[in-house]
């Protein structure tokens, strides 16, 4: 038996196929190309997951399910997903599409929730009963998982910000500082927001070498995270946290000040480890097929 994960990310659509075993068999990747053409995110559905399937010399006919991940809101009842990535179609029937090539069950996820069960299962959640997840993305996202499957929440997952909102912040921060003395401008440039020239990464690069604008702009993302934290996970008591999504280096910068500041909360949460993530964007197509044989 084999079950396919697929995570259609801003830039790269990653395919991962597991057994019934939950043994890791192939993982293969090629590059989303965004236009107004749903055929196009298709194709590279078909791309990546042919792919892996050819890693290991499956056909498609030997997938036993689905499951496709996306930022934003997955509704697994309808098959429909809300997302900023799929922005030509809201919602985007993802269930329906795929059943016009394969007749298999096909599921749908939140990456978060997807990124959450596959640490759980191959990277830093194995050490953890439960534990929360921050997704860094274009949405900024947190879900749980508990025992290797999604914990169910009204709450969660849940989205926190925006990396638009993030790079705005340090726009208007920079906007309201200009000028002050003291405050050195030089080293970073936020002119191309919206324009896809900047991206947070950065920031939190201009941050670590002490940019007064950019350690701003991750006070700012810390707190956020913080905040949502606190609001959606503190009854489901997580016993850590984990930051998945970005470089190792932005996951210890901003691990650091997420720590600090659920300290400063005194909540349930408060002292709970922030780790960073093993699989890194890796975790999403692998958490969606596991999702595919956990849901089959």
């Amino acid at each position: 038996m084999a079950f396919l994960g697929v995570d259609i990310g801003s830039s790269t659509t990653r395919a991962a196929l597991i057994d019934e075993d939950f043994h890791m068999l192939a993982l293969a990747n090629g590059p989303t190309h965004i236009d107004d053409n749903f055929q196009t995110t298709v194709d590279d559905v078909y791309a990546a997951s042919r792919k892996a399937l050819d890693q290991v010399g499956f056909r498609f006919g030997a997938i036993d399910a689905i499951c496709i991940s996306v930022s934003g809101v997955a509704d697994d009842k309808t098959g429909r997903v809300f997302s900023p990535v799929l922005h030509w179609i809201d919602p985007m029937p993802v269930r329906t599409i795929v059943h016009r090539y394969v007749s298999v069950p096909v599921f749908v996820s939140n990456d978060a929730t997807a990124a959450a069960i596959g640490e759980a299962h191959y990277g830093s959640g194995m050490s953890y009963g439960r534990f929360a997840l921050l997704r860094m993305g274009t949405l900024i996202e947190i879900a749980m998982a508990s025992d290797g499957a999604p914990f169910e929440s009204d709450l969660l997952p849940a989205q926190v910000a925006t990396e638009g909102e993030f790079l705005l912040e340090a726009h208007e921060l920079r906007a309201h500082e200009e000028g002050e003395d003291g405050i050195d401008l030089s080293g970073i440039d936020l002119s191309g927001i919206g324009l896809g020239m900047i991206r947070s990464s950065q920031v939190t690069e201009e941050a670590r070498r002490g940019n007064p604008i950019a350690i701003a702009a991750m006070d700012w993302l810390a707190e956020r995270i913080t905040e949502g934290l606190v609001e959606t996970c503190c009854d489901a008591c997580p016993e850590a946290a984990i930051i998945s999504g970005a470089t190792q280096r932005d996951q210890l910068s901003l691990g650091k000040l997420i720590t600090r500041k659920l300290a400063e909360t005194r909540s349930a949460i408060a002292g709970i480890p922030i780790e960073c993530s093993v699989l890194g964007n890796d975790a999403k197509a692998f958490g969606a097929a596991i999702i595919a044989l956990q849901r089959s």
